[in-house]
């Protein structure tokens, strides 16, 4: 099968393959697993770099489906190169990664993140885009009903670090990329 995805994040596994954790358009998030991916002569390494947008195939395997052929369409270097624009995505990554039930399709979500990315590739972000994208993405995923009837809210009334702890809170612990995104955005 043929499938888009953003990778989320990677873990070493056996001597040269990888657990590779990506949000994809047709299955939702899943763990895949990319073989000799460390290898120095391995092509699909630099494709398959971390908050890439890639296009591969997977393939059937024991435990959990193999990545084959994987081809970057989007590398976003300019927000790899803007921390704040760093710090925002990985923290959306860890919140995807962490709170986002493994193959559960969801066209909003997909179209979310993606947008989400393709912002912050154009442009840096501001306190004001972060909190209302983690808004957005708690109704997206369903723990703000009131979310979906507003449109518009002050975000000085609603509190700063209510967000944040929002997020923890239904985690079940704390976020790493907080302390990090905390301390890049000045918060």
């Amino acid at each position: 099968m043929r499938t888009r995805a953003i990778i989320i994040k990677k873990q070493n596994t056996n001597e040269y393959d990888q657990f590779v954790t990506c949000y994809t358009q047709e299955l939702g998030k899943l763990t895949a697993i990319a073989k000799s991916i460390l290898k120095p002569t391995s092509v699909q390494s630099m494709h398959l770099d971390v908050l890439n947008l890639v296009e591969f195939e997977l393939i059937n395997g024991k435990a959990m489906p193999i990545i084959a052929g994987a081809q970057s369409e989007n590398s976003y270097r300019d927000l790899k190169n803007s921390v704040p624009a760093f710090a925002v995505a990985h923290f959306f990554s860890e919140v995807i990664d962490k709170m986002v039930p493994e193959m559960e399709k969801d066209e909003e979500l997909w179209d979310f993140v993606t947008d989400l990315f393709d912002k912050l590739n154009k442009f840096e972000p501001s306190l004001t885009f972060l909190r209302q994208k983690q808004f957005d993405l708690l109704g997206l995923l369903g723990y703000s009903p009131e979310v979906a009837i507003t449109t518009s809210f002050d975000l000085n009334r609603l509190g700063f670090t209510m967000l944040d702890d929002a997020f923890e809170y239904n985690a079940g612990f704390r976020l790493k990329s907080l302390k990090f995104l905390h301390s890049v955005l000045l918060l």
